[in-house]
């Protein structure tokens, strides 16, 4: 997938839902339980030399510890996006975005173009199974929020069709979210993210049935 290849209407609507999930994090940094959420991450990751941005805060912390902590803040500010009514992909797959754009120093045309392949393969996943997860117990947009933003991330760090199989084998040991939690949504799935994706670049393989 390339730049070219997206319509203009995805394009469009990539940057609409990257605004959308900023602006949620400039609402969302603002309240009590988040300022806790990342004054857990600063506090035991602060002064770390090759991580990535805390939103809002501007902290550098672990690249696993931004994307939790930012996910948390584009949650708080409840302007999500919804699809198909059981999933949030924005608080996932937004934040990863950002951290593999800064990891890789990524240029707007790939960071648009990682989005557009993380949603993609983020909501075919889910269509089918959102029922069936949620009568199990578990929350389907942390479920494959975990997909989403790793292909993200995958896609803007050029990962190559082995790297990016490993990802999301990888990710199947990692997915995972029950209704009753909210501790733990789309900001544990995030951080699973990009620890798959880090131990992929690191030539880590997750199977080959997966």
């Amino acid at each position: 997938l390339a730049f070219e290849d997206l319509p203009a209407p995805v394009v469009d609507r990539a940057k609409g839902v990257t605004l959308q999930g900023l602006t949620s994090a400039l609402l969302g940094a603002r309240l009590p339980a988040e300022r806790d959420a990342v004054a857990l991450v600063v506090d035991e990751e602060s002064g770390t030399r090759a991580g990535a941005t805390v939103l809002v805060d501007g902290a550098r912390v672990t690249r696993g510890g931004a994307a939790f902590a930012n996910s948390e803040v584009v949650f708080a500010g409840g302007k999500w996006d919804t699809s198909p009514m059981l999933t949030h992909p924005g608080t996932a797959i937004i934040p990863a975005a950002l951290v593999a754009a800064e990891w890789a120093e990524a240029p707007g045309r790939t960071f648009v173009t990682g989005l557009a392949a993380g949603y993609e393969v983020m909501e075919r996943m889910a269509a089918d199974w959102i029922p069936t997860v949620m009568a199990r117990g578990f929350h389907a947009g942390p479920v494959f929020s975990v997909f989403g933003a790793a292909i993200a991330a995958a896609k803007i760090m050029r990962f190559d069709e082995e790297q990016v199989h490993a990802v999301i084998s990888l990710c199947t040991n990692l997915a995972g979210s029950n209704l009753e939690s909210r501790a733990l949504r789309e900001g544990a799935a995030v951080r699973n993210a990009m620890l798959a994706v880090a131990l992929a670049k690191q030539g880590q393989v997750g199977g080959g049935e997966a």
